[in-house]
């Protein structure tokens, strides 16, 4: 697709959702704060009752029926999300400025490894018109980082600082995976970003077994848990805990999670 093709498909997801878009403030344009409005379990719509754990915040006629078949709020925000092109930085360039000319109210949500992300590039980014970052953060220990993507995370590690300091909005991930990506990890990620702004969102996803890691078993209960209680022990605020079908096992599990705050 071209960026003219992205910026007609910007538009008519305007136009088609005209009438029940959510209205996000800039500093709200992350995936982490869709969470936060909606679970997306569609039971205010198919059951007519709201869940004992929807957050309350919108009225039903700003749910409606997404193009990936779940249910939520359709949001001012065109994500870059899936695969990582930062390596065609102006790729972005030209998207986010076609997207501006709209002149709809639209942000723009770049997720990224963060390779791309170099200084001269974030400043590019700027000033095309690009509103917010979802940095995956693979590890800390530069030894994980290297043995799971074949590269140094040093640069990566510098990331949220210049992020922040040119004023993007950021949100941050990281993977747990059992004997790699632990709890410990989790903290000294958590520390590095509070030193920055102990409000950047932060998302601790379970791993999914795929690819040269299909031996590897998804995180357990426990380990998601104490990964949880590293981020929040190191500082950070808004921490949450993600892709939950891999470890939560009935509802006596979910309600803990509901109680500490950690989905």
């Amino acid at each position: 697709m071209s960026p003219s093709d992205i910026a007609t498909l910007a538009r008519k997801y305007v136009e088609l959702h005209r009438d029940d878009m959510y209205r996000e403030p800039r500093e709200h344009a992350t995936s982490w704060h869709a969470h936060q409005l909606c679970r997306m379990c569609g039971s205010c719509i198919l059951r007519g009752e709201r869940s004992k754990h929807c957050p309350g915040k919108l009225r039903l006629d700003q749910i409606t029926l997404l193009e990936n078949e779940v249910w939520g709020p359709a949001r001012n925000i065109i994500s870059f999300t899936g695969g990582d092109l930062a390596c065609q930085p102006e790729f972005y360039v030209r998207s986010a400025r076609k997207i501006k000319e709209l002149e709809m109210g639209l942000w723009v949500l770049f997720e990224t490894n963060g390779y791309g992300l170099t200084p001269s590039n974030l400043d590019r980014f700027k000033e095309a018109g690009i509103d917010s970052f979802w940095l995956d953060m693979k590890a800390y220990d530069e030894k994980v980082h290297r043995d799971l993507t074949g590269a140094s995370n040093r640069w990566i590690l510098k990331l949220p600082s210049e992020i922040v300091e040119r004023r993007f909005t950021l949100e941050v991930s990281s993977v747990c995976i059992p004997g790699w990506v632990e709890a410990d990890q989790f903290g000294s990620v958590a520390e590095l970003l509070s030193q920055v702004d102990p409000e950047i969102p932060y998302a601790i996803i379970a791993f999914l077994p795929e690819h040269k890691l299909t031996e590897v078993p998804p995180p357990t209960f426990q380990q998601m848990l104490e990964a949880f209680q590293a981020a929040k022990d190191a500082g950070l605020r808004n921490v949450k805990l993600g892709n939950l079908a891999m470890f939560v096992k009935g509802n006596q599990q979910y309600e803990t999670l509901t109680r500490i705050d950690a989905i």
